[in-house]
């Protein structure tokens, strides 16, 4: 017990002395704003700022105040707020550049907003907020001049992006556009050269730039390429000692992706098989691995009477939801059919097709 009441002493001891005129206008402050008072709670949070002790807790008074008078509509007062926090170097600077730049958008202003909007991202590149307000200021250049206008800004972006943790948001961006305007073999390099300068795990954008450059090889009719790039991104994929895996968003689809140009564009139908067994056995909370068995037993009906068997057993037994298992029995006689569920028009349309794939010899 007395061991007890020494560290309630000592945490006591270590607890802020707040004023306390302070600490009342505070706690008037916030049940004014839950009660929707929002005006009352503005000037409640700005005797909060005259009374602190700290420049912390002032410059906070001070911001939950202009949000209070926003929230009331009284925008000159917000802006006034805003407009000193934005000028100082407290926590709350970057944040207030940023809503003074949405209140003259949202006032009618578009592009002294936008405008604004890029000036606090250059000067905040390490803001919490400004890889979003970054993704609008794309989406306000390209409603302006489409993607050419974003692709201009990106290919010769300010020094202050350029030296930032934006940087690789900027490059994504580069690629995606030079995608969209048809320069498919540069935007298959940038999209290269973003995996390559921020790799797994710590690029944001890597599993899919990866994935969007296997799809520029594939149009480049560059299947190999393509399968190269999505195997790279697969090859990176580690198991979790918890459980499962350290899952990108990419991986199964990218797993599905090399099954489909081994089957339809390298011609090798017992590769694509494997591939679109691994997606079922190595993906276990995929929505791909239905399709995957699927695939792999309409590969296999060619080759014999029974080799389709095998993966429709593991669909109906381990999958019986799926939209497939009631065709199962269709591709392998020694399935039964599944009582009360018939197989979908679409799919027995499907089934009368011939093999899709076919021997390379």
């Amino acid at each position: 017990m007395r061991a007890v009441w020494l560290v309630a002493i000592a945490l006591a001891a270590c607890a802020p002395n707040l004023p306390p005129a302070y600490v009342h206008a505070r706690d008037t402050a916030e049940i004014d704003y839950a009660s929707g008072r929002f005006t009352d709670a503005g000037q409640a949070w700005l005797d909060a700022a005259q009374s602190a002790s700290t420049a912390r807790d002032r410059s906070d008074a001070r911001y939950r105040a202009a949000t209070s008078y926003q929230r009331a509509g009284q925008l000159d007062k917000a802006r006034a707020l805003y407009t000193l926090l934005a000028a100082g170097k407290s926590d709350r600077a970057a944040r207030s550049a940023f809503t003074l730049a949405d209140l003259r958008v949202q006032g009618g202003d578009e592009a002294g907003g936008y405008a604004e909007l890029e000036a606090a991202i250059r000067k905040y590149p390490s803001s919490g907020v400004a890889n979003l307000a970054l993704t609008r200021y794309f989406a306000f250049l390209a409603s302006k001049g489409g993607d050419q206008a974003v692709l201009e800004y990106v290919t010769r972006p300010p020094a202050e992006l350029a030296a930032s943790e934006l940087t690789e948001q900027v490059l994504y961006e580069r690629a995606r556009r030079l995608d969209a305007l048809g320069a498919i073999r540069e935007a298959r390099d940038a999209y290269v050269e973003l995996a390559d300068r921020y790799p797994y795990p710590h690029g944001a954008y890597w599993d899919d730039a990866l994935f969007r450059g296997a799809d520029c090889e594939q149009r480049l009719h560059q299947s190999q390429g393509a399968i190269d790039l999505l195997e790279r991104m697969l090859r990176a994929r580690e198991a979790s000692h918890m459980s499962g895996s350290y899952e990108r968003p990419r991986f199964a689809d990218a797993a599905f992706r090399v099954a489909e140009l081994y089957r339809d564009e390298i011609k090798d139908p017992e590769a694509a098989r494997r591939a679109f067994h691994s997606v079922f056995v190595n993906y276990p909370t995929s929505t791909l691995r239905d399709d995957a068995l699927w695939q792999e037993a309409l590969l296999a009906r060619g080759s014999s009477d029974t080799a389709a068997c095998a993966p429709l057993s593991l669909l109906v037994t381990q999958l019986p939801d799926s939209r497939f298992a009631p065709c199962a029995h269709e591709l392998c006689g020694a399935l039964r059919p599944i009582a009360e569920r018939e197989c979908r028009d679409y799919i027995e349309r499907d089934l009368r097709k011939e093999p899709k794939a076919e021997s390379a010899d």
